[in-house]
């Protein structure tokens, strides 16, 4: 996929353009923003547009898409682009040959156990930079999930994104950049990605065939990502189901949501997360077409208290008890959950 086809992130693309092109490339990257926008692909790409085969597409700081780098970069197979990310780590982890029958269960195991960028991943990588290429393009190292690596693995990398050698570009990945150490920012080139837009939202789902009940609801609470919206999508598919309505829920109602909720607790706690999200914004809109001032008072209070739900689900309570407590507590509320906007 060509730049331009990266939706939203005209600023950042322009700007890496722009580098390809005068081949002044800085060693370390720090590519952060919202979760769900389009960093990864955007790191790819770049690595493609670095490692492209054909030079008309390079000076114009682009990837051709069709030559053997540009393939083996999209495929992820390319020898010297790596992309570390919980996948890749999981992979680390389960030993069995890709052959056996049993996997592909348990990498999908390993694979929702991953927190962290761990110090042994890290060194897998670091142990790649220091191996010579294998084409005449550049070493590209792209850390997904950077904020999660802890005190030893950040600085086992430290020292390898201080001074790389040429042609050799690390990128870092992060969706909270205040939790990332400062020496490992003072140490990278800083590229802000911005939030979609409800449009940009709808475009890309489109796009790429991402099915979805409520595409237009979606955007809405997608909270500018496409990963957000696709979350929306489901918290929305099992508020409808259980009958939740603008004037509140049945009875039966909150029973009917928490039954649905998956069975292990990770899983529970982000569809909880996803549905409270998804409240809270519908209540804010509720909150600013409050006609009374005293039902904005109303509104208010019940935010808070939704934010308090959030911060409980952090705290190890039950994502059952927080959501069927929430839900209950909107009964009698006119909230404009189904409603898009005009």
């Amino acid at each position: 996929m060509p730049f331009s086809e990266i939706l939203g992130q005209e600023k950042a693309t322009d700007y890496l353009k722009t580098l390809v092109k005068n081949e002044r490339v800085p060693g370390a990257l720090l590519f952060y923003g919202p979760a769900g926008v389009g960093k990864a692909k955007t790191a790819l790409e770049f690595a493609k547009a670095l490692n492209c085969l054909d030079a008309t597409a390079r000076a114009q700081g682009e990837a051709c898409g069709e030559c053997a780098n540009c393939k083996a970069i999209s495929q992820q197979i390319h020898p010297d682009v790596i992309f570390a990310d919980f996948l890749y780590q999981a992979r680390l982890t389960v030993k069995k040959d890709f052959e056996s029958s049993s996997y592909e269960e348990e990498l999908e195991k390993e694979l929702a156990k991953q927190q962290h960028i761990n110090i042994d991943t890290i060194r897998d990588v670091t142990a790649k930079a220091q191996q010579k290429a294998v084409g005449n393009g550049y070493k590209v190292f792209i850390i997904d999930e950077a904020q999660s690596m802890q005190g030893a693995a950040a600085n086992a990398l430290l020292k390898f994104i201080e001074e790389p050698p040429a042609k050799t570009v690390w990128i870092l990945i992060t969706s909270k950049r205040s939790a990332m150490l400062r020496t490992i920012l003072s140490r990278c080139q800083s590229l802000a990605f911005a939030p979609l837009s409800q449009e940009n939202i709808k475009q890309i789902l489109q796009d790429n065939q991402l099915d979805t009940q409520y595409t237009d609801l979606c955007a809405k609470y997608s909270c500018g990502s496409i990963q957000g919206a696709l979350k929306a999508d489901g918290a929305l598919a099992l508020l409808q189901e259980a009958g939740i309505s603008a004037t509140g829920c049945s009875p039966q109602g909150p029973a009917a949501v928490v039954a649905e909720l998956p069975r292990t607790l990770v899983a529970s706690r982000q569809e909880t997360q996803a549905v409270l999200d998804v409240l809270l914004q519908a209540l804010h809109s509720a909150w600013v077409s409050a006609p009374t001032d005293n039902e904005q008072r109303r509104y208010t209070h019940i935010l808070q208290q939704f934010e308090n739900y959030k911060r409980s689900l952090t705290r190890n309570v039950s994502p059952a008890l927080v959501l069927e407590t929430a839900l209950c507590s909107l009964d009698g509320l006119n909230l404009p959950l189904f409603e898009t906007e005009n």
